[in-house]
């Protein structure tokens, strides 16, 4: 039993380490693993001049996995590419997914969490760096997290998911107004009793 826990922790530990080498490309992001960050809405139109878009391409980030709703903020799909370009990057190397949840709400039902894990892992298999956004990059974006990290075996279950998100979240500027991630008790709770699609498969045998 100790054995686990000592296990448990030194898994944790070194994965702290290795996020905390890395910096974050911009101040409200963090790494959840190597290939994975989660961020705030990465495009200010009233601020084209220093679009975080770049950061991210700068940082590597070659996919983008948008939570948003239609019309909830300006749209940055279109000008992704043209950013790409810019800095010298193929626009064949970019891909935009969209997965809307409506703000401070879970998503439609956990089949639709699957396609999102789905995503995230194709992602994971070529390699690829993958930025998973909201608005504040808060409450959808920390359930998201919290899901791929149980769904990846990267945490033993949903409360060590949360104990690794909540860690992360220190380091993100805003944790001082909000000094949680995710954002509301019913996200908490979903990634509490989120179980990896895999599992669920093996079940129905």
């Amino acid at each position: 039993m100790q054995a686990n826990a000592h296990g448990d922790q030194e898994r944790l530990l070194l994965a702290a380490l290795g996020n905390l080498i890395r910096p974050r490309p911009i101040p409200n992001s963090y790494w959840a693993t190597s290939h994975l960050l989660a961020c705030e809405y990465p495009w200010t139109p009233l601020n084209p001049s220093k679009p975080k878009l770049d950061d991210l391409l700068k940082a590597g980030v070659r996919t983008f996995l948008d939570l948003t709703e239609c019309g909830e903020l300006s749209p940055y799909a279109s000008h992704l590419l043209v950013r790409a370009s810019l800095l010298n990057i193929d626009e064949k190397e970019i891909e935009y997914h969209r997965f809307p949840i409506r703000d401070r709400s879970l998503p439609e039902s956990v089949q639709y969490m699957y396609r999102v894990m789905a995503v995230l892992r194709d992602n994971e298999e070529r390699h690829r760096i993958t930025a998973v956004h909201c608005r504040g990059g808060i409450g959808r974006t920390g359930m998201v997290i919290g899901c791929w990290l149980v769904e990846s075996g990267l945490a033993k279950n949903g409360e060590e998911a949360l104990q690794i998100i909540a860690r992360e979240w220190r380091g993100v500027a805003k944790c001082v107004i909000y000094p949680h991630s995710p954002e509301t008790p019913d996200q908490f709770a979903f990634v509490r009793n989120f179980n990896p699609e895999r599992s669920c498969e093996q079940l129905a045998f």
